[in-house]
């Protein structure tokens, strides 16, 4: 029996979880786990509606789920994340995975992720400009508290655009396999790391006496 099943919901998400899963024992107080990556083939709406029938043929075979789709996009959008969270993880536990299962909405969308840390991300997408990512983008979206981009997905494809780097997957995995997200804040990050600590807590030597 392996540790985690991830549904995600689509090319990017995987991709960008093959680059982040790797590196949380090394970033955080977690014992190394094993996983594996299944993308829901109808994407954030199928994640929100049907992800425990998805799951089902898995339930011996993983000790947790982890289900992980769009805030933006799922179909369910005037409804806050958190309680989106709660109905999905209700319906997984009356499926056969109750206490072993996490969901993650992400608000707006995945891409906030990627918003993480400025140098790697003009290097992965071949920023050449002597003018910041930001700074430039500022020109015409608006950023929040955080130095993140409103509007994080647009944002991050018209820096591709003007980067006149094609689109492609393998971006989000390189940006998440060397970003730091010491400093993040991101809400849906931080349950991910909070319950990935919880489920595999590492016990150190002093704790053990």
């Amino acid at each position: 029996m392996k540790d985690i099943l991830f549904l995600v919901a689509d090319g990017n998400m995987e991709r960008l979880f093959e680059g982040l899963l790797p590196r949380i024992p090394t970033v955080s107080n977690t014992a190394p786990f094993s996983f594996d990556i299944l993308v829901n083939p109808t994407h954030d709406a199928g994640n929100l509606n049907d992800s425990h029938e998805y799951l089902r043929p898995f339930i011996r075979q993983y000790k947790y789920a982890i289900v992980v789709f769009d805030h933006e996009g799922c179909g369910e959008e005037s409804i806050p994340a958190e309680i989106i969270e709660e109905k999905v993880s209700k319906e997984l536990d009356r499926n056969g995975w109750e206490g072993r299962n996490k969901v993650v909405v992400i608000d707006p969308e995945l891409e906030n992720w990627i918003w993480a840390g400025s140098l790697k991300i003009k290097e992965a997408i071949n920023w050449k400009s002597s003018q910041e990512v930001e700074e430039w983008l500022k020109q015409t979206y608006s950023f929040n508290d955080n130095g993140k981009p409103n509007r994080p997905k647009e944002a991050f494809e018209s820096a591709l655009r003007y980067a006149r780097t094609p689109r492609s997957s393998s971006i989000y995995k390189k940006i998440a396999s060397a970003v730091s997200y010491k400093h993040c804040t991101d809400r849906a990050f931080l349950e991910l790391l909070k319950t990935l600590k919880e489920w595999f807590f590492k016990i150190t030597p002093e704790a053990k006496e």
